[in-house]
């Protein structure tokens, strides 16, 4: 995983303005969508799905307050198309999931929670995923990438 972080992390830095170099590697843990669910909605119980899962969640970046950042994540194998790969973390689509939460923690390791409009945060990753995807080739299983970006930086 740590190899993976630090590609990852590369790209970010190549399609951003933040320096990665020495960035410390936020824990990656994946959990199912019930506990990513429970973690989203902690302290807002009230807000949570009946059924308690949040179908459109599928990461959730926590910045350290005493130790580590935590990016949560759904397992690998939950991800559409993780049968056409022998080791499903080779995924890109759950890969570019754990790259738009790379750019959450790479934003926080550089002044992002100063930020007027932390909205503001998500239309980058939303972006930088979206590139990375392109420079893959794959067709964005998100049609409406660039409509969410919008509302985000909008603020």
């Amino acid at each position: 995983m740590e190899g993976l972080i630090d590609l990852l992390l590369s790209f970010v830095e190549d399609h951003s303005a933040y320096n990665v170099a020495g960035m410390d590697h936020p824990v990656v843990v994946e959990v199912s969508r019930q506990d990513l669910t429970k973690q989203f909605f902690r302290g807002r119980a009230h807000m949570m799905p009946a059924d308690g899962v949040e179908e459109r969640l599928n990461a959730l970046y926590v910045a350290g307050r005493d130790g580590p950042d935590v990016i949560f994540i759904v397992p690998a194998e939950e991800v559409s198309g993780a049968s056409y790969f022998d080791n499903p973390h080779d995924n890109p689509l759950w890969r570019e999931i754990l790259l738009h939460e790379l750019v959450h923690h790479a934003q926080n390791q550089q002044g992002g929670e100063t930020w007027s409009c932390v909205s503001r945060g998500e239309a980058e990753a939303y972006e930088i995923g979206g590139v990375y995807l392109e420079t893959l080739g794959l067709p964005d299983p998100m049609s409406n990438r660039n409509i969410w970006k919008d509302l985000y930086e909008s603020c």
